[in-house]
């Protein structure tokens, strides 16, 4: 095979996962979803894993979080935008994984978080 056939090739195969990704459950695969829409590897599922991680540690050490600097971490480690980070929250938080980190991300806006975090703030007060 020549480079340009499998880089048609690779194109394609993307092309048909991507279609494959979009027929996933968000209800019942949250995470999953969310990986096949950020374009995720291992390596990146596990960057997030650490950043909430790090931040589950913070808070069980009695520190409060920042809405920023929890942004910024995102940010920084995977190039995820603040529209992005809430799709990384809500699916994290529908699949049961970090939800104390979640509801203290939520609760760093006092009363006037995203529309989308709604439920989470229902759920946290």
């Amino acid at each position: 095979m020549t480079s340009e056939q499998i880089s048609e090739a690779i194109k394609k195969l993307r092309y048909q996962v991507n279609i494959l990704g979009q027929t996933i459950d968000y209800d019942r695969y949250p995470v999953e979803s969310l990986i096949m829409s950020m374009d995720w590897g291992n390596e990146d599922l596990n960057k997030a894993h650490d950043i909430f991680e790090r931040w589950d540690n913070k808070l069980e050490s009695g520190e409060t979080i920042s809405s920023a600097q929890f942004e910024n971490d995102f940010s920084s480690e995977l190039g995820v935008s603040y529209q992005g980070l809430k799709s990384i929250i809500l699916a994290f938080y529908k699949n049961g994984q970090w939800t104390n980190v979640c509801e203290a991300y939520v609760d760093s806006f006092g009363n006037t978080p995203a529309m989308e975090y709604h439920s989470i703030m229902r759920r946290a007060r």
